[in-house]
């Protein structure tokens, strides 16, 4: 709601303001060159929140239409001069707040390349925009700790095991549940904004040594239906156990078959023997060399939360699970985006700065 200007005076300073009531910022917010209050600094944000969702609900969701109404209703402070703001950094108090930023900057890249050196574990990220728009992970429905980021620790030293060795309960867990022979990790990812959008997510391979992915197999569930992942052969041809064409041998049974979002695409039979039938077993194909999977989600309402459980293990039927891959390890990733961003496979320091900085001017706004 706007507030009365009648009542303020044209010449206030921030020393005019009681103590109680001035802004706990290092630069206090003005509009038309007056120093608020910071009760009114709140009243204006509530005010610009309200606006953004009324607009929203008319379908209006330029910024310029935003800015021009919130203009027209006394709800925008002045925009900060950059030249000030460079005055103040090399004078008194700002120049400690100079060291202060470049101790945290050395922070923040610590982080990340902290972050960098974690390649070879299990992350989830979401974009800057999927930030900005209010969505959070979290390992557990409730969302008692949500975050932007999710790490999970390696399975070490795991031999190679059957997709039959999966427990059918896999799903039923959350957080990371690995058993000894294979990676398991459940999470949520929630739409905590006020807007229905679209999002992609990408699983990718981004470390790996003695060539191991020729022989790991993904199972990925989203919202409890379930396709799983192999790397194609060395000739391009698709993944199969038993082999296409070999039907002298297959699994007596279909592993999370009534998981399965597409059964009829990776399950076949190959014959009958003793009264009872049996299958092969056919892995989507990894999508390139350092993507193994994507996929979409549509209107994501505000509040709806999405399931996500992801399995890693080393086929032992498969031909390329040989001793060579001893030693061997492999990182994998899955990235969340919305639909509308830029697609990039790898992140540089650029995005990851850029959504930190974002995400600051975000979280500004809401306080």
């Amino acid at each position: 709601m706007p507030m009365d200007e009648k009542k303020k005076s044209p010449e206030r300073r921030p020393e005019d303001i009681p103590k109680e009531k001035r802004q706990k910022r290092l630069f206090p917010k003005t509009r038309a060159g007056i120093v608020l209050t910071e009760d009114e600094v709140q009243e204006i944000k509530r005010g610009r929140r309200q606006l953004r969702k009324d607009l929203r609900a008319r379908g209006i969701k330029s910024k310029k239409d935003f800015e021009l109404t919130a203009s027209s209703l006394m709800l925008y402070f002045d925009k900060q001069k950059k030249w000030g703001l460079l005055l103040w950094l090399f004078h008194g108090r700002g120049l400690w707040a100079l060291l202060a930023a470049l101790g945290a900057l050395m922070l923040v890249l610590f982080a990340l390349s902290t972050i960098s050196e974690m390649r070879g574990h299990f992350t989830i990220n979401m974009s800057g925009g999927l930030f900005r728009e209010g969505f959070s992970l979290s390992e557990t429905v409730g969302f008692e700790n949500p975050t932007t980021r999710l790490f999970a620790q390696p399975a070490e030293d795991v031999p190679c095991c059957s997709i039959r060795d999966i427990l059918p309960d896999v799903n039923d867990h959350d957080g990371q549940h690995n058993e000894e022979i294979y990676f398991a990790y459940t999470y949520y990812i929630r739409n905590e904004g006020e807007s229905t959008v679209n999002y992609t997510w990408k699983m990718l391979l981004n470390a790996e040594s003695r060539n191991l992915s020729t022989a790991a197999w993904v199972m990925i569930f989203e919202d409890d239906q379930m396709k799983f992942y192999a790397k194609a052969r060395e000739d391009g041809t698709q993944e199969a156990i038993p082999s296409f064409g070999d039907d002298s041998r297959g699994y007596p049974e279909r592993p999370f078959y009534d998981f399965a979002a597409q059964p009829q695409e990776q399950y076949e039979q190959v014959g009958t023997s003793g009264g009872r039938d049996f299958y092969r077993i056919i892995p989507y194909s990894f999508e390139s060399d350092t993507v193994v999977a994507t996929g979409a989600v549509t209107e994501v309402e505000p509040q709806e939360v999405h399931k996500y459980t992801v399995v890693i293990w080393l086929e032992g039927d498969d031909p390329d699970c040989t001793n060579d891959l001893i030693g061997g390890h492999a990182g994998m990733e899955m990235n969340f985006k919305l639909e509308t961003e830029e697609d990039t496979e790898e992140s540089s320091f650029e995005d990851s700065w850029n959504d930190f900085w974002d995400g600051l001017t975000f979280w500004d706004e809401l306080t």
